[in-house]
């Protein structure tokens, strides 16, 4: 369950984005398919293929934003991100990024 504390964070920064919420706020973990239904329900009516998720693991993010009909991006960072990556248990992502640096890139080409 991603912290409480990391969402009050990214808000007390100002992070440039349409929803800043913690799985703790929503009281569901991912990859439960209601996370990202809840991502949904908080956009105000856009359709999840308007939805770009972006996320570290390919297990708890990727695939599940990807069954949830999202745009799933995978930032390749992090213990769980390489080893992930390099295991033949997953796909290969559509959309990857080694940082998020590179995000509004992406996001401009899609």
């Amino acid at each position: 369950m991603n912290p409480i504390e990391i969402e009050q964070a990214l808000r007390s920064l100002g992070v440039p984005a349409d929803i800043v919420a913690s799985s703790a706020s929503w009281g569901v973990e991912k990859p439960d398919a209601r996370f990202f239904e809840r991502i949904v329900a908080e956009t105000n009516g856009l359709a999840p293929s308007e939805i770009a998720y972006v996320g570290d693991r390919l297990d708890s993010d990727v695939e599940p934003a990807q069954r949830a009909g999202m745009i799933p991006i995978f930032l390749r960072r992090g213990p769980w991100a390489l080893v992930q990556s390099s295991s033949a248990c997953f796909a290969t992502p559509t959309h990857a990024i080694e940082s998020l640096v590179s995000l509004p890139d992406l996001l401009q080409s899609l």
